[in-house]
């Protein structure tokens, strides 16, 4: 093997439009090598491949004209005047000829009159009462199509819904596009498969599942081979294999610049480096090149990162050596829930979700980070900020990829406010009594619930708001940001709050007074949920200061990330709800109960009718039950309604 020195190559900040020429540039100019050769198949497989010629009609559809309808077949002329009051006696042979649906039509006749118009007499001798036009329920010939008619261009992809017109026009097979072979070789000596359970510094290895499956839908024919661990010899060994039996190969992770990153350095050596980091996020770290005349490309090993360079750069590339047309998917307009942050310089795409509320798209960023694998799954769509910006406004109009049928984007339910597991299952039960009906929650603690609610970005909200003056959950807090009124409560869960220690609690925690006085380490919820207000209205009731809880600056978003903080030993105690310390095998300290609600805006009898069902469904017994199954909830009020 021939292996140039290495040199140190370091990341740039090619701007995305300047990569995309690059890379476009750069393949137009290997056509003999890039483009792929072509293949006759059969229609019944033909769907998904990119057609590599226009296909015309080989013959007319129909080829004769032929009866739409069962009947009898005669001259339009013979039947003027035919009524009612003037019916018209017609003889076999001689005026007519009884035909069924698909029939050639006998060449002296132009109209079919349907037989149940028609009054037989006897075997030769039938009467028809009205008169036919010409070519009455009748194919004509090419009526459909007329050879020879241009079918499908060069570059577009076979549907489905092709398959007849090929096949009425004489069409049995069609010249396609080889498939590309695609190697996706995983790197990374802490890589483990799908099913293994992790060690600490161990990963599990996905990446190349989600990559294989892009390049089938994007026409290539992918094939993951063996994953190697980060050492440069055999990385770049491996790749000069594969670049002599593959038309383009991928290296999943190891294209930053880490003192274990290899894939730059040894496209360096084996072959050329096209370019190494673009102004993108999440993806700066990729790397393209050629060995042998063959695209090779280093994806970043976080997921968002890899699924979103392959679906820019590496579809590109397919699309260019079967030529296909580069089709994106279907866009929305939206309005953006919430300020968003973004470092000029760099293309950022963020995952989005999305509702239609009040005849408006609204777009609810996800949690952001390249490893957020539980956001790209909730996403449903990708949404640009561009580079020229440091972030977007809340309230700016924002352009969305769908990556989710629009049909099941505009039946979603948003419900921002408090995270809960019970919400969760209100979904699950939503769609199993309304096929279609999809609840998504956006888990921003209750202010900010209600806040959304109240700017039209979400159908409703979840609040657990404490007014210790009163003593009553909810009303106040939905009295303040809805002065007018206009909205109602509606019971969701009550909830058993307390303190989520170790299993066995090793440090004897007992009260948040006794937090105060240990070195334990607190993990505390965001500011303005629920659960943060409640944590400070005891603190307050047992006459401690905030200052003497160490780590009450520590925050997570939902009672599950604080329980998996604790099990993990990461921290020693935090606030939380007794179905999450369940969940986690952790013990629980009770500190109180509290009322988790729903507000709704409207009138309970003029509701969305999407809104009423969600509602109805809160009183069935599936729902009730699987609640409790959990354990930690009341469910004893769930679904009744409160009007302020």
């Amino acid at each position: 093997m021939n292996i140039r020195r290495s040199r140190e190559y370091y990341l740039s900040d090619i701007p995305l439009e300047e990569a995309l020429g690059l890379l476009d540039e750069s393949l137009s100019g290997r056509p003999k090598l890039i483009l792929m050769d072509s293949e006759r198949v059969g229609i019944a497989d033909s769907v998904g491949r990119v057609v590599y010629e226009d296909v015309y009609a080989n013959h007319s559809s129909p080829t004769v004209n032929t009866a739409a309808m069962d009947g009898i077949a005669l001259n339009s002329s013979l039947t003027v005047g035919a009524s009612e009051t003037s019916p018209l006696d017609v003889q076999i042979e001689r005026d007519f000829n009884w035909v069924d649906t698909g029939d050639a039509m006998p060449s002296a006749f132009d109209a079919v009159i349907m037989a149940e118009d028609v009054t037989q007499l006897d075997e030769e001798h039938a009467t028809i009462r009205s008169p036919a036009t010409p070519y009455q329920h009748v194919r004509r010939i090419a009526e459909d199509i007329a050879s020879p008619e241009l079918l499908l261009k060069k570059g577009s992809r076979i549907r489905i819904l092709d398959i007849p017109c090929l096949a009425a026009s004489g069409n049995s097979d069609v010249k396609v596009s080889v498939k590309p072979k695609v190697a996706i070789l995983p790197t990374g000596s802490e890589l483990i498969p799908i099913g293994t359970e992790p060690m600490p510094g161990q990963v599990i290895e996905f990446n190349s599942v989600v990559v294989s499956k892009q390049v089938v839908e994007w026409g290539g024919d992918p094939n993951v081979v063996e994953p190697l661990p980060d050492e440069k010899d055999k990385i770049a060994s491996r790749v000069l294999e594969l670049t002599d039996s593959h038309d383009v190969v991928v290296v999943l992770a190891g294209s930053s610049a880490g003192s274990e990153d290899f894939t730059g350095e040894v496209l360096d050596e084996v072959g050329k480096i096209l370019l190494h980091g673009v102004a993108i996020r999440p993806g700066h770290p990729i790397v393209i090149g050629f060995v042998n005349h063959v695209p090779v490309f280093g994806l970043p090993g976080y997921p968002s990162s890899t699924e979103i360079t392959a679906d820019i750069f590496l579809k590109r590339t397919l699309d260019h050596m079967i030529g296909g047309v580069n089709v994106r998917r279907e866009k929305v307009n939206a309005v953006l829930s919430r300020k968003t942050v973004s470092p000029m310089g760099e293309d950022e795409f963020i995952r989005v979700t999305l509702g239609y509320v009040s005849n408006r798209y609204i777009a609810t960023p996800a949690s952001r980070g390249a490893s957020m694998t539980l956001s790209m799954s909730r996403s449903d769509g990708v949404a640009l900020i561009p580079s020229s910006t440091e972030g977007l406004e809340e309230g700016s109009e924002v352009s969305v990829e769908l990556v989710r049928a629009k049909s099941e984007i505009d039946r979603t339910i948003i419900l921002s406010g408090s995270d809960d597991i019970a919400l969760h299952v209100l979904g699950g039960v939503l769609s199993e009594h309304y096929p279609g009906l999809r609840l998504a929650t956006s888990s921003v603690g209750s202010v900010g619930g209600l806040i959304a609610l109240s700017k039209g970005y979400a159908h409703l909200a979840g609040s657990h708001l404490l007014d210790p003056e009163t003593g009553v959950y909810n009303q106040s807090a939905v009295k303040r940001f809805f002065p007018e009124g206009g909205v109602f409560l509606v019971d969701f869960v009550g909830r058993t709050q307390g303190l989520m220690v170790p299993p066995r609690n090793p440090m004897g925690i007992r009260s948040l007074a006794s937090i105060s006085e240990s070195e334990c380490v607190f993990i505390n919820r965001q500011r303005g949920s629920g659960t943060r207000l409640f944590l400070d209205y005891k603190l307050e009731e047992n006459g401690l200061d905030w200052q003497q809880v160490r780590g009450y600056q520590n925050e997570e978003y939902t009672h599950w990330a604080v329980a998996a903080s604790i099990a993990s030993g990461q921290s020693d105690v935090g606030l939380g709800i007794k179905a999450a310390a369940d969940s986690a095998g952790l013990d629980f300290i009770p500190l109180g109960e509290e009322k988790y609600q729903l507000v709704v805006p409207g009138i309970l009898e003029t509701l969305d009718s999407d809104i009423a069902k969600l509602i109805e469904v809160l009183g069935s017994p599936e729902l009730r039950n699987r609640i409790e199954v959990i354990g930690g909830y009341d469910v004893t009020d769930i679904g009744d309604v409160i009007q302020l």
